[in-house]
């Protein structure tokens, strides 16, 4: 039989009812032909009609999906024949296409209705189009498997999103149900070992317990966190037990009270998490327990009882899971399910939770259709009621085990492949020799990196270390500097004390000496009005004073007296320079202005030297 009339024979066969060489030869037989395919072409759709029936039993899809894809059939026999690529399980654009369609398809059911109508759709359109080849046969099947690829990539993203919604709902349920129970187990703990008030027992199995798992969400069973608030939690108990019995334990017992005191309210407004919206109930706890505690220093005993446990009756676990049963059982694989509600469901295990011995199943679009717990899995394992399904290359599959090639070596060898297999694992080693020597280096510039950076830092706290007794040694210099300039203040207030406590004195002393001059003054007086003074008339040069440097005089020639001290004499000017206490200029005056206010009485002399008082007595007589 040529391979035109061959090629007529395999467009035109029911794909339905007979396998590829049976429907050539049934049509041949039909029409009284008695050419008949050649013993090569023969063994090749014997081959081929074996796959198909190995892949319709063992990776069997649904109706009508699985007549849709029967109609390949007499495209698969034709391109058996005339493609030597064909030949090798996996190579061809039609395996892919097959192998791509049932993976698919592996979860259709009819039905899903609208659901599963885009599967349907894509399916039949790739079918209708690759069948074009009969009359096109530069038809690039190709495009047309990577097309459904394409489209089942995206339509496997859209239920991997849907699926992740459900399993990240039901791990998070599994975790507020994990902190509860571990929640619970520490409050519990803590109750079991110390004895409460009947009210802060309702605090910590009430707002307490919802803050602690309010911990356990945010920072994790592990976290400081997490411990901080435990010790938080046995502080709080152990602050309201009762002091025991001696008066030095009971003084003990006080001094550790005023210390978990000190801190415990900080602690309890810190973890109070669940009532941070409610200020004033954190106010009134945290008041609650102040008048526990000061009825407890009082030396008043409080009415302590047993609080009861936090019960958890739903974190219960089974424990009847069957051993060994449910290991082959692995998240992503299919199943055709007989439930007591669902019979034939077609559904995909998405979760396995190990802590709560549960399964979930999805359907083909990505919805829940199925929990249940291990052990009735297992029933239904028994019962015969499970049966997983087969997915991925599933045509080449079968392509591979109808040539007698059961595994992946098998077929490495046939095809050449194992050597170049054999090539990249070599090269693949050689690399991981490259990376394991690149890591190995930047291993050590990590250390060495780590090393340099600890000796910075012991230079910095070295440096740092010098700065402070620098700064320690500049503080007590700063210090003792402070410490002599307030004592010489100090001394320098005493001195100016003693200074106007001498002043005072002398102006004391002055005005006793004006009050016995006042006599004296009328007198003078009087003798100015009979005539010029015989200083005045001689011309006696006054230069003669004697005045030692700092006499003090009191002048009485004004309406208020003044007091002064003598500070500079200055001989060839023949004139005397007179300051207050404070060093400030008051009189300038000559030897003949001077001596004639000594003469009129108008000037007291307050210096006790015996020749200064003789020139005053000289100078009044010559008057």
């Amino acid at each position: 039989m040529s391979g035109e009339e061959l090629l007529a024979y395999l467009r035109s066969m029911d794909h339905d009812e007979y396998t590829p060489l049976e429907g050539v030869l049934v049509q041949a037989d039909a029409i009284g032909d008695p050419a008949v395919p050649g013993v090569e072409q023969r063994a090749v759709l014997t081959w081929l009609g074996t796959a198909f029936k190995d892949w319709e039993q063992h990776f069997a899809l649904e109706e009508p999906l699985a007549a849709e894809l029967r109609r390949l059939k007499p495209l698969l026999a034709a391109l058996c024949v005339a493609d030597a690529s064909f030949l090798t399980p996996g190579a061809h654009p039609l395996h892919q296409l097959l192998d791509t369609a049932q993976l698919y398809a592996a979860g259709w059911q009819p039905r899903l209705g609208r659901l599963g109508q885009p599967v349907e759709e894509q399916i039949k359109a790739a079918v209708e189009s690759a069948l074009g080849w009969f009359d096109n046969p530069a038809k690039n099947l190709a495009a047309i498997s990577t097309e459904l690829s394409a489209a089942a990539e995206k339509a496997q993203g859209r239920v991997s999103r849907m699926a992740k919604r459900l399993v990240d709902a039901e791990q998070g349920q599994l975790k507020i149900e994990k902190s509860k129970q571990q929640a619970a187990r520490m409050i519990n703990a803590a109750l079991e070992q110390y004895r409460a008030p009947i009210d802060v027992g309702e605090f910590l199995r009430g707002p307490w317990f919802d803050s602690a798992q309010l911990v356990l969400l945010k920072f994790g069973e592990d976290s400081a966190q997490w411990k901080d608030m435990s010790s938080t939690t046995t502080s709080l108990l152990d602050s309201l037990q009762s002091p025991p019995a001696g008066q030095e334990q009971e003084a003990t017992h006080r001094q550790h009270i005023f210390q978990l005191i000190s801190q415990l309210e900080n602690d309890l407004r810190h973890w109070l998490l669940s009532l941070q919206h409610d200020g004033d109930a954190v106010e009134n706890t945290l008041e609650l327990l102040e008048r526990y505690h000061a009825q407890i220093l009082r030396k008043q005993p409080l009415e302590l009882d047993q609080i009861a446990p936090i019960p958890l009756p739903g974190l219960q676990q089974d424990d009847s899971r069957p051993e060994n049963t449910l290991d082959q059982i692995k998240e992503g694989h299919w199943f055709v399910l007989d439930t007591d509600n669902s019979q034939a469901l077609r559904a995909m295990l998405v979760l396995r939770l190990e802590e709560k011995q549960q399964l979930m199943f999805t359907n083909h679009a990505g919805i829940k259709v199925l929990q249940t717990n291990f052990s009735e899995f297992a029933r239904l394992m028994a019962a015969g009621k499970v049966t997983p399904l087969n997915t991925g290359a599933s045509f080449s599959k079968c392509l591979a085990r109808s040539a007698g090639i059961e595994t992946q070596d098998d077929l490495d060898e046939l095809t050449g492949v194992a050597a170049e297999k054999a090539r990249l694992r070599e090269e693949e080693q050689r690399k991981a020799e490259i990376e394991q020597a690149r890591l190995a280096q930047e291993q050590a510039e990590l250390e060495r990196l780590e090393q340099e950076r600890r000796q910075r830092e012991l230079e910095i706290r070295e440096r740092q270390r010098r700065e402070r007794e620098e700064e320690e040694q500049l503080r007590r210099e700063y210090e003792e500097a402070v410490r002599q300039r307030e004592q010489r203040a100090a001394q320098s207030r005493q001195q100016l004390q003693r200074e106007h406590d001498e002043i005072r004195r002398l102006q004391a002393k002055w005005e006793d000496v004006a009050r016995q001059h006042c006599e004296q003054i009328d007198k003078a007086q009087q003798a100015r009005m009979r005539g010029p003074s015989v200083a005045e008339q001689s011309g006696t040069d006054a230069s003669s004073l004697d005045l030692p440097m700092g006499t003090w005089l009191g002048f009485r020639d004004s309406e208020e007296a003044i007091f002064t001290r003598l500070a500079v004499y200055n001989r060839q000017q023949n004139q005397y320079i007179f300051v207050d206490h404070c060093g400030t200029k008051m009189r300038q005056l000559s030897s003949r202005e001077l001596m004639l206010l000594i003469t009129r009485g108008l000037v007291d002399i307050l210096e006790s030297r015996s020749g200064f008082r003789e020139q005053v007595a000289q100078g009044q007589t010559q008057d």
